[in-house]
């Protein structure tokens, strides 16, 4: 077969040296990376060639992207055909079929192979079910440009690439399981100028370096997250890959290692690349970096963003010495005294800075002051911050050349100056999420006539949209959201022509907004005016359009009906109509018109056609969550689906099929009544919650390998039977709770080397037995994440299995969780939130003493210990629990005096240590003389005010005693242990219950959506700001 292969190859080239010589034009239909085009028609085996290919596959609608819609038999393939380009005879040289298709099989009778001319070939951004690699090395021999990246393909990367020897470029970044290891044949492409494996796998330094070593003509080399994974994480030792890529000495102009999670110093060798333009070095662990390196001769752009455990100590810049450097990118970096050095300004090439998310602090004029030298700066980015003050005093007139200024996420406060008019060439303005004041209209519009983005949301503007706005005519995205603006939307919005964004929502806006103001913006894509609650939408304007319209936000609008124009919308859209008064039922043509739908807090009963009825839809996200719904699920939402939110309805029946879409990723049917067994398919999801329904039967045992698993949620059904033990198999297992079913095994040990498990929920079940030292228990290796447990109401025994929790010191949240404390639902917690711990093993039949070593959980927020059998003294190192909020020791055999240290707990807000042996004076002081009676009865031998007792000191004892009688009175006590069961008892934690995933429009996406439960810097995905 190679034999054939280099013969074929050989043909090939000979037939093009001979017969075409190669005469490029440029053209505007093509992608940038394939530099083919040309003027010349189109022969009439190349068009059905590729009119084959496209009847072929599973191609994308036109409104997604439109390549495959302009292939149409009558129109010339050369000249009319988005992504191909031909040469002056004709034959097809260039093929940019990108974002375009999905589940494609291109096997080796596929048309694609029928262009033997094809020298580049664009399949970035698609999905494939099969891929014949080695008919396209036979066939396609003349490829010099390959894309493959950002797509899907199962099974492993071909070695056969490795023969196409006339490749110049090849990306397969993202294009294969992020494990799988890049072939060393791959070493043979020695005429290679750009090699891209981003997020595939190399061993080992020693791999790139076999790899590499012979790429005499490599300019670009992009290896980001290109580390083996280890524990779920990728890394390496900074210093060893470097020198790994310092082996080819080659004039490499871009090296892109970001995402590696490299650790450790640099090391000296990116000093030998003196011809090094680009490196980027983001999301690793760098730690030390040579500051020769901002000397290199070359070198313009230079991004070491989100490496945490990087100070800038030493950054210094000399006067006297030569910079390159256009493009600095610090984003996430710690600068030491948490200011900017006053030698920045010594980089007068400097055209973008971005110091965001930095913890700088002090005045925001000081650190302006000190970039006011660099003359040609066009960006500046100081976002999320810690800046305070004013700008009025900074001469922004020092900076006219800036086109981006983004100062969101300060504490900035006054006015806005109106010496930022200076900036005339400004394009965006962003100054979003600080404490401005005053009118819009005080400031003068007008003069930023190149503005194409203004964001001022959430800042304390008042006032009305001033007409001065109206005036600049490249406008594209305005974001007034939460603010304090008031009058009627003005309808002179229809002269931005521009316009592509219109964010008004959480204002004070009133009156009727008629839609018809915006039919002139061709290019409007999205109209939030949600949360103006004395706003209200005319819906009745049946001939309304509004072609571009892409997302739709009229949530707390005052709807009472669906608007009606938006039933003749011609291209699919988002539509947000959560918090509204809708009633009545779903219309049957929202399907076919709608790829994001929120419908939440409604009052909808139903649909108005089977939805099974729409095959074709394209709905990616469903929230019909608290609204009325009395009907079995729907059996069929559509193959395209991501995301789905039924919560808190009335839905009926068993689990629809389609719940087995591979697509599918994120279900919450809480708060149903859905009946029937757990579908096996169970295991190919990522995020489940199907708590509070009527479901029977065993947890399928189906988690394979590898299972994507993060969260499953099936609290309050009637499961039992045993946990299943392939759960252990969905290593990045977040949440388990299966509190409240029938449920009857022994402690789940087998979870233990699940290392990113954080919350794990058994309350109210039948488990049983011990958790003491155990076969499976791995000191200092299990549940090295577990920072809630609830094992409340079970019939575990033996002693408190303290091992487990000793590494219980904080953790951040990556998903939202649903807090109940005393009986009272607190509401959900917000991803990031880093101050949540509990422990809850209440009502069962543990005995012994509470472990000292309990007191070195110093982040515990929350423990309850009640209804077992615990005795000896509370120990004195519960001082050091700074953070407990609730501490619940009731119904034991304690005895011994109450610590009078507890009493220094600050945050200490629930205690109950009632129906126990305790003796001597109740501590005073702080928190403990908040709390009542009920919190210490039971206990025959305490005293103190909140017990009404009074304490008689005797001799030798400080603390005193209750008197007989005392006794005696206390024993008449109305107490209810009940309540306290109720109140502060097994319910304290409540299972720390793992509600739905909330679902955002903001993130409909399921790989978005993947992002903000993986990452770990939430903020950063809310702004929507791609990194250059």
């Amino acid at each position: 077969m190679e034999y054939h292969i280099h013969n074929c190859c050989f043909f090939f080239l000979i037939i093009s040296l001979l017969l075409l010589p190669w005469h490029i034009r440029s053209s505007s239909s093509s992608s940038p990376l394939i530099p083919f085009s040309n003027t010349s028609s189109c022969r009439r085996d190349q068009s059905l060639a590729l009119l084959q290919f496209k009847a072929s596959i599973n191609h994308w609608p036109s409104y997604y992207h439109p390549k495959f819609a302009s292939w149409k038999v009558t129109t010339d393939c050369c000249t009319l055909w988005d992504g191909v380009t031909c040469d002056d005879f004709g034959f097809v040289v260039g093929l940019d079929v990108s974002e375009s298709f999905s589940d494609a099989s291109i096997d080796s009778n596929s048309s694609l192979f029928n262009l033997h001319h094809l020298k580049a070939l664009n399949l970035a951004g698609n999905s494939f079910l099969n891929f014949s690699f080695p008919t396209l090395i036979a066939k396609l021999c003349s490829l010099t440009y390959f894309n493959l990246s950002d797509s899907f393909n199962p099974g492993h990367i071909p070695s056969e690439i490795s023969q196409l020897n006339n490749l110049t470029y090849l990306d397969l970044s993202y294009s294969f399981n992020d494990e799988e290891v890049v072939p060393l044949e791959f070493s043979k492409l020695t005429n290679l100028i750009s090699l891209r494996l981003s997020g595939l796998t190399l061993e080992s330094p020693i791999a790139l370096r076999t790899l590499i070593y012979n790429f005499s003509s490599l300019e670009e080399l992009y290896l980001d997250a290109a580390t083996p994974i280890t524990d779920c994480k990728r890394g390496g030792i900074a210093q060893d890959w470097f020198e790994a890529v310092a082996s080819i000495r080659t004039s490499l102009r871009v090296l892109s290692m970001s995402y590696m999670g490299l650790s450790g110093p640099m090391g000296y060798s990116i000093l030998y690349f003196s011809s090094l333009s680009q490196l980027y070095l983001s999301d690793n662990n760098i730690t030390h970096f040579p500051q020769e390196m901002f000397q290199l001769p070359n070198l313009e752009i230079l991004d070491l963003s989100w490496n945490h455990h990087l100070t800038l100590s030493s950054l210094d810049f000399p006067p006297n010495k030569q910079y390159a450097l256009q493009q600095l990118i610090v984003e996430g970096i710690n600068f030491p005294g948490r200011s900017l050095p006053h030698s920045i300004g010594n980089l007068n090439l400097l055209t973008k800075f971005d110091a965001s998310y930095c913890h700088l602090t002090g005045p925001i004029s000081s650190s302006l002051s000190k970039l006011s030298q660099l003359s040609q700066l066009e960006e500046l980015d100081l976002g999320y911050n810690a800046f305070v003050g004013t700008l009025s005093s900074f001469a922004w007139s020092n900076l006219s050349s800036l086109r981006m200024l983004d100062l969101s996420w300060n504490q900035l406060t006054g006015t806005i100056p109106s010496s930022l008019s200076q900036l005339s060439q400004l394009e965006e303005l962003d100054l979003g999420y600080n404490a401005f004041v005053g009118a819009l209209s005080s400031f003068a519009w007008s003069n930023l006539s190149s503005l194409r983005k203004l964001d001022l949301s959430g800042n304390q503007l008042t006032g009305t949209i001033p007409s001065s706005l109206f005036s600049l005519p490249s406008l594209e995205i305005i974001d007034l959201c939460n603010n304090t603006l008031e009058g009627r939307i003005p309808s002179s919005f229809s002269k931005l022509s521009n316009l592509e964004t219109l964010k008004l929502c959480s204002n004070n806006f009133h009156g009727m907004v008629d839609p018809r103001m915006f039919k002139n913006l061709k290019r409007l894509a999205t109209i939030d005016l949600s949360d103006n609650i004395l706003l209200s939408i005319d819906t009745s304007d049946l001939a309304l359009s509004l072609p571009h319209l892409l997302e739709f936000v009229f949530s707390s609008c005052n709807l009472s009906e669906f608007p009606r124009f938006l039933k003749y919308q011609e291209n699919p859209f988002e539509l947000d109509l959560s918090n509204n008064q809708i009633q009545g039922k779903v219309p049957e043509w929202i399907w076919n018109k709608v790829i994001a739908l929120f419908l939440a807090n409604n009052s909808l009963v139903g649909f108005d056609d089977p939805v099974s009825n729409h095959s074709s839809s394209k709905l990616s996200t469903l929230n019909l969550s608290n609204n009325n719904f009395e009907c079995s699920i729907p059996f069929f939402f559509g193959t395209f689906l991501s995301g789905i939110s039924l919560s808190n309805n009335k839905f009926t029946g068993e689990i629809p099929s389609y719940f087995c879409n591979p697509r599918l990723g994120i279900v919450d049917f809480s708060k149903n009544q859905i009946s029937g067994r757990i579908p096996p398919c169970l295991a190919e999801l990522q995020y489940v919650y199907l708590h509070e329904n009527k479901l029977q039967g065993s947890i399928p045992d189906t988690f394979r390998v590898g299972c994507s698993l993060r969260v499953l949620a099936l609290r309050g059904n009637q499961l039992e039977g045993k946990l299943p033990r392939s759960l252990a198999n969905c290593s990045s297992l977040q949440v388990l709770d299966v509190g409240d079913n029938q449920i009857n095994d022994t402690f789940p040990f087998w979870l233990e080397s699940l290392s990113h498990l954080q919350a794990l929920l058994l309350r109210s079940n039948r488990f049983h037995g011990s958790i003491e030292q155990h076969q499976y228990h791995k000191r200092n290796s299990s549940f090295l994440r577990l920072h809630i447990i609830d094992l409340s109401s079970n019939n575990f025994k033996g002693r408190l299995p303290i091992e487990y929790f000793r590494l219980m010191n904080g953790f951040s949240l990556t998903f939202p969780l649903m807090i109940w404390n005393k009986g009272q639902e607190l509401g959900y917690l917000p991803k990031q939130i880093s101050y949540v711990n509990g422990i809850d093993l209440s009502s069962n039949q543990f005995s012994g003493e509470i472990p000292e070593v309990i007191g070195d959980l110093r982040s515990l927020n929350v423990l309850n210990l009640s209804h077992n059998g615990i005795s000896g003294e509370i120990p004195s190192s519960f001082k050091n629990l700074r953070d407990l909020q609730s501490l619940d020791l009731s119904n034991n055999d304690l005895s011994g005096e109450i610590p009078s240290e507890l009493a220094s707990i600050t945050f200490l807000s629930v205690l109950n240590v009632s129906c126990n042996h305790l003796v001597g004076r109740i501590p005073s002081g702080t928190q403990f003389d908040t709390f009542n009676g009920s919190s210490f009865e039971g206990n025959l031998g305490l005293c103190g005010s909140q017990l009404q007792i009074e304490c008689h000191p005797k001799k030798n004892d400080n603390n005193g005693a209750p008197s007989i009688a005392s006794q005696e009175d206390s024993n008449d006590t109305n107490f209810n242990w009940m309540f306290v069961v109720a109140g502060y008892g097994s319910g304290l934690i409540n299972g720390f219950v793992i509600e739905r995933y909330i679902f955002s429009r903001n993130m409909y996406y399921l790989e978005k959506i993947m992002n903000v439960f993986q990452g770990n810097r939430s903020l950063r995905t809310q702004r929507g700001r791609r990194r250059n």
